[in-house]
């Protein structure tokens, strides 16, 4: 999900995904009681007890992997961007002066599924040297038309620092 705030000095975007990751823990309960009783009462076989640990901590792991947390904020203010990314492992965050934003922009990926060629979007902002810096790690196809207006808010609100190159 993104979300906007915006007031006279700070313009901030959130993310936070964890949707995908709600699909994912509903798999290990479905495999704990298919599989629960024999575990208890001692007849589960090798490969099934295999089965049930792959089909409980995979998707465990799939759900920290897609668990995610996100916010760039742009103040005028103290003329600095900060992000902020995190997930249930890990964090990053930094800041820059607003002055060293060369743009602001929707990324696209081309992804081929099995229905064709398609598209995944995600917000980025790339500093002077090239750096770029994505609001998250992970793309998402369900945002882009959001993304294209939350760039162009952006964009006008820190036309009110400076001018952006590009």
């Amino acid at each position: 999900m993104l979300a906007t705030e915006q007031d006279d000095s700070t313009y901030r975007v959130r993310y936070h995904s964890y949707l995908l990751s709600m699909v994912f823990l509903t798999l290990p309960p479905a495999v704990l009681y298919e599989l629960g009783p024999k575990l208890l009462d001692g007849t589960i076989e090798s490969g099934e007890l295999a089965g049930m640990c792959l089909g409980t901590l995979l998707p465990l792991l799939a759900a920290y992997y897609y668990i995610e947390f996100a916010s760039f904020t742009f103040s005028i203010s103290d003329g600095l961007f900060r992000w902020r990314w995190s997930n249930l492992v890990t964090s990053k965050s930094g800041e820059v002066p607003l002055s060293r934003i060369a743009r602001v922009r929707r990324d696209a990926l081309e992804s081929s599924e099995s229905s064709g060629l398609q598209y995944v979007y995600r917000l980025v902002v790339i500093l002077d040297d090239e750096t770029v810096i994505p609001l998250t790690r992970s793309f998402s196809g369900t945002h882009d038309k959001q993304l294209d207006q939350i760039v162009a808010q952006i964009r006008d609100y820190l036309s009110l620092f400076a001018p952006m190159r590009g």
